[in-house]
């Protein structure tokens, strides 16, 4: 005959002290189950019972308008990192010395443009951005034609923010899409 083990209950068990069973020296292991009371669906309104509430609608225009606040703010800052991103990548282009320093600051920017591009429904940026990171990831020897990568990327990105393009970009997003994985293409094959 075999034991069943308890039932979980929420209030912890004292299993059968067996000797020479559990870990040498430590006894024998006992698990308690915690079930902490469901805060987010108090907080709109569900009850103890499990059935769902309802958000309050004004609280849901306050955060409407919130978001949209944060959109406008993201496209102004969006705007001002693509510029110091287009700083960066100009310098690398001149300072063949410091070249892999000013490519480290285009793909942290980068990867914030990236990061939030979704976010705001610029589907196309973050992509861009995206594409972009993977081919300064591996930095050890920029090439030029890496460079010229890289400037079509951000072309590209410019074209996104200057156009307002959100979601997926339509013919427009598939024509720069398809020319950025053309671009891509070509270098892998020079590698």
């Amino acid at each position: 005959m075999t034991e069943k083990p308890p039932k979980a209950t929420g209030t912890p068990t004292q299993p059968e002290q067996k000797p020479g069973k559990g870990l040498p020296g430590k006894g024998t292991r006992v698990v308690e189950i915690i079930e902490l009371p469901n805060k987010l669906r108090a907080k709109v309104g569900g009850g103890a019972d499990g059935k769902p509430g309802q958000i309050d609608p004004a609280h849901i225009e306050r955060a409407s308008r919130h978001v949209a606040r944060m959109a406008e703010a993201h496209q102004a800052q969006t705007r001002i990192d693509l510029t110091t991103l287009q700083a960066a990548f100009e310098q690398a282009k001149r300072d063949t010395e410091n070249r892999v320093q000013h490519l480290r600051k285009v793909y942290k920017i980068s990867d914030g443009i990236m990061t939030l591009g979704r976010t705001f429904g610029y589907n196309l940026l973050s992509d861009f951005a995206n594409s972009m990171n993977h081919f300064l990831v591996d930095l050890e020897n920029p090439t030029d034609a890496l460079l010229t990568v890289l400037g079509l990327h951000i072309d590209a990105m410019h074209v996104v923010v200057r156009d307002d393009i959100k979601g997926d970009g339509g013919e427009l997003g598939q024509a720069l899409t398809k020319s950025l994985a053309l671009a891509r293409a070509k270098l892998i094959h020079k590698r």
